[in-house]
């Protein structure tokens, strides 16, 4: 996209981003980010007046969607093992499309030790958290899965999954293939608990 369309702001979230994907939170500072935007470090205090500032956008935006993939599932009248496919594909499609936003999920720790990001960062996971345990705690009820674990149990579970998955590709440079591996996975996973599987 021509960076005439995008907003200054954008373009240095956006940077910011991508400095933390490649390097860490570690070397996030207003001048790398300058020589990155190629824009005076000055104008970046326009939109934030500090690192801990611009790390809340960032916070912000990689969870900025999750409200609208609950409640686009939830109004599927659909089994819960198919709202939880529904869910796993939104968030590999997002994560497979925004490579280092999805990087992120990998500096949680630090983010909970940022009092300016750990509010945040605990609301989206725990968010996350009950979605996912309310998807599978309908999935034991309805007998569509057992009850070997809990749905707590399961939740975290998957949210591992994507964990593990998202720094796979960071150990090994995969940036194609991960919604399918991802996929793949877990359809296996599911299949062990699925009554009658």
């Amino acid at each position: 996209m021509n960076e005439e369309f995008i907003s200054v702001q954008d373009r240095i979230l956006s940077s910011a981003i991508d400095l933390i994907s490649d390097a860490g939170l570690a070397l996030l500072s207003f001048a790398n980010i300058s020589m990155r935007v190629n824009i005076p470090e000055a104008m970046i205090y326009k939109y934030y007046s500090d690192v801990n500032e611009l790390l809340q956008d960032i916070v912000k935006t990689y969870f900025k969607f999750d409200k609208g993939i609950f409640k686009t599932i939830s109004s599927r009248d659909c089994s819960y093992l198919g709202k939880i496919d529904m869910y796993v594909d939104s968030l590999t499609s997002y994560y497979e499309n925004y490579f280092t936003l999805s990087t992120l999920i990998l500096q949680h720790e630090e983010l909970l030790h940022n009092t300016y990001t750990r509010d945040y960062v605990e609301e989206g996971i725990r968010n996350r958290i009950e979605f996912l345990t309310g998807l599978f705690q309908g999935a034991i009820d309805n007998k569509e899965i057992t009850d070997y674990f809990t749905a707590a149990e399961l939740a975290n579970t998957l949210c591992g999954m994507f964990m593990m998955y998202t720094l796979d590709r960071r150990i090994h440079y995969r940036n194609g293939q991960f919604k399918s591996r991802v996929i793949g996975y877990v359809n296996k996973w599911l299949e062990h608990i699925k009554v009658g599987g």
